[in-house]
């Protein structure tokens, strides 16, 4: 670094400082309104009636504020859409909330084994999980629905949810933060008598919270937006997760612009208020489960 732009640094009152300073403002004001936009825009489209459509100059902001949309939506009172939203609603919660919960718990298990036990095969085993990160999803479909349709998992709500458990991201990140824990405390537990099991369970996992949290986030809401498996495994519009049920807006012939974006809207608020809840134990368990390899 120049000693120009240190004394720029040290001094950010002066003429040039003050012009860096607006540059970098202006440039995350732009970035943060092509992020922003879209969003805006849906909640703007949402509030306009139901028989709105695109037009050009598109109109940012409703002539006349109405929540009428989001209350159609969520009973089923549109013209495309004949049954209560909730229920799609708490299909996503049971998919998103089963999915995470069996992630966490065989994920954080496996990871333990390969950050702290030592057994035949386990860096070949590990390189495999691994493996798994870089295969493509669209690859498993037909293998895993052939199977499930064998085990009867199709078009069941279990099946849907195990759809969402298959990956080695979480083995991964979960053995990459284990690895940054001191094993002093372990040791001595295992001195006193205690079993393996309850190391893990009374010593580690109390520690690994920021890395549950964030692998609890990243599942949730991968589950919470998945699309394909719930179409392919859902015969019956009942089992139909958020993403599936925004179909429901767009018919053969025109699309219910406003109650689509209402509906998309509604969809959105958990994941907002999860992220917004959860941001620093995410941030952290990302940037401590990196430090070691």
């Amino acid at each position: 670094m120049s000693s120009e732009h240190e004394t720029i640094l040290e001094n950010p009152n002066t003429s040039k400082g003050k012009m860096e300073r607006f540059g970098a403002h202006a440039y995350l004001l732009v970035i943060a309104l092509f992020t922003a936009g879209p969003y805006l825009l849906m909640i703007s489209v949402s509030l306009m009636g139901e028989g709105w459509n695109p037009v050009v100059p598109p109109k940012l902001l409703p002539e006349t504020w109405s929540f009428v949309n989001y209350v159609d939506v969520w009973l089923g009172q549109t013209a495309l859409l004949d049954r209560a939203f909730f229920g799609f609603f708490v299909n996503s919660l049971v998919y998103a909330g089963g999915a995470t919960l069996v992630v966490l718990i065989f994920d954080s298990l496996a990871g333990y084994a390969f950050a702290r036990l030592e057994f035949t095969g386990r860096d070949v085993t590990f390189a495999a999980v691994l493996a798994t990160i870089m295969i493509s999803p669209m690859i498993l479909f037909i293998p895993v629905y052939l199977m499930f349709n064998q085990l009867g998992l199709v078009n069941t709500r279990v099946g849907i949810i195990l759809t969402h458990t298959i990956g080695g991201f979480g083995v991964f990140l979960m053995r990459q933060f284990i690895k940054t824990l001191p094993s002093s405390l372990e040791d001595a537990a295992l001195m006193d008598g205690c079993s393996r099991f309850g190391v893990f369970w009374r010593i580690v996992v109390p520690m690994m919270k920021p890395a549950l949290v964030t692998l609890g986030i990243i599942t949730f809401i991968n589950v919470w937006n998945s699309f394909l498996w719930p179409l392919v495994l859902a015969r019956d519009a009942e089992l139909y997760n958020l993403p599936v049920a925004l179909g429901y807006f767009q018919g053969q012939v025109s699309t219910l612009w406003a109650p689509l974006m209402a509906a998309a809207a509604l969809t959105l608020v958990p994941m907002v208020v999860l992220f917004v809840s959860m941001q620093k134990y995410y941030v952290r368990g990302f940037v401590l489960g990196g430090l070691k390899g």
